[in-house]
């Protein structure tokens, strides 16, 4: 697929100017509020619809491509991947009307994740520490990227409780992300990639520097799903030279932080399915730090994880495993800080604490 510059120019320019504009309308229409509660980092009524302006502004880009890159595979593909990520979008959209439970949500994902491995197969190979590649057998390979695509999904979606943070994280992934995708030899990839990156960078004006507008889980799941279908077709449409690692590396430190908030909760006696602020960009808001701070040092740390990432591909396939531990690490140190930090501030409350707290009452 070979774009001329300025079509691409043009389709980026859509994917910009539609997201911001729809962003500002959205903003100013005040349509499905988030109300403020105790578990809010904002104190007053928000539109949480800033997902609408996010998916408009790719899908106008990928229209252009489409329309006029004279490419029907490469239109075929993008209008397969839209096709999949209005799914997600719709199941975020109607968990912002009308409040899915829990289990419908997970139902709902699981079937999202479902139809793409119908329409793009399952995952065909990964990286195994010491093996290299080893490829899958179908049944393994379906259930692996439908875990991915759900477990994505939900760590994307827990992060989404700060302006800027998980748009301000998916600009900085989505456009490293679109680099590998274009040195492996995927185009179509790279471009979607790209696209997204540019419709969320719209969106960032109203959410991270106002502050008007949330992306809601209708932005959320469906930038989820899209990231994770973008890892899984890395791999199926360069044969494997783009690994399975790539983004999951990207964006280690969005997983990291929900795994790491997970593991903490079960070790403190907390109830996991419980909604809390304990989330270590959470625990930094709490101490003080802004919402703008906490976004960018987000968005450094996914570059860093990309540097990192770019040099993992140079490394043989049985030693990539090292690049997202020594991340990892790297990140313990950091979260260690601030949940010593935390600790003392009295912003991590344990089930002896609880119990502590009824006794006295």
């Amino acid at each position: 697929m070979l774009i001329e510059p300025f079509i691409f120019a043009v389709a980026a320019a859509m994917a910009v100017t539609i997201s911001y504009g729809v962003a500002m309308f959205l903003a100013q229409a005040r349509q499905m509020l988030d109300q403020p509660n105790e578990r809010s980092s904002h104190d007053h009524a928000t539109p949480r619809t800033g997902g609408v302006a996010i998916m408009a502004g790719w899908v106008a880009g990928c229209f252009v491509i489409t329309a006029f890159a004279g490419d029907a595979g490469a239109a075929l593909k993008l209008a397969k991947i839209g096709l999949c990520a209005a799914s997600a979008f719709v199941l975020g959209l109607a968990d912002d009307r009308i409040g899915l439970s829990a289990l419908w949500k997970l139902v709902g994902q699981i079937v999202v994740a479902a139809f793409f491995v119908v329409l793009f197969g399952p995952l065909t190979a990964i990286p195994l520490p010491f093996f290299g590649d080893v490829m899958l057998a179908p049944l393994w390979g379906v259930l692996l990227a439908i875990l991915w695509i759900v477990g994505f999904m939900n760590a994307f979606n827990f992060m989404d409780g700060a302006n800027g943070l998980a748009g301000g994280a998916a600009v900085a992934g989505l456009a490293w992300f679109s680099v590998a995708a274009s040195f492996a030899g995927a185009p179509v990839l790279a471009v979607a990639a790209l696209l997204l990156a540019l419709a969320a960078a719209g969106f960032l004006p109203e959410n991270l520097v106002r502050g008007k507008l949330f992306m809601g889980d209708n932005g959320s799941l469906a930038l989820g799903f899209l990231i994770a279908a973008f890892a899984l077709l890395g791999v199926k449409w360069t044969d494997g030279r783009l690994s399975a690692l790539v983004a999951p590396v990207i964006f280690l430190p969005f997983l990291f932080d929900a795994a790491w908030t997970l593991v903490s909760r079960v070790l403190r006696g907390r109830n996991i399915f419980q909604a809390h602020r304990e989330h270590l960009y959470q625990l930094l808001i709490r101490s003080g730090v802004s919402h703008a701070r906490v976004a960018i040092l987000y968005m450094a740390l996914i570059s860093l994880s990309a540097a990192v990432a770019v040099l993992m591909l140079a490394m043989a396939p049985a030693l990539q495993w090292l690049a997202p531990l020594l991340l990892a690490l790297f990140f313990s140190c950091g979260a260690t800080a601030v949940y010593v930090h935390a600790d003392r501030a009295g912003l991590l409350p344990t089930a002896r604490k609880d119990a502590a707290v009824q006794a006295a009452e």
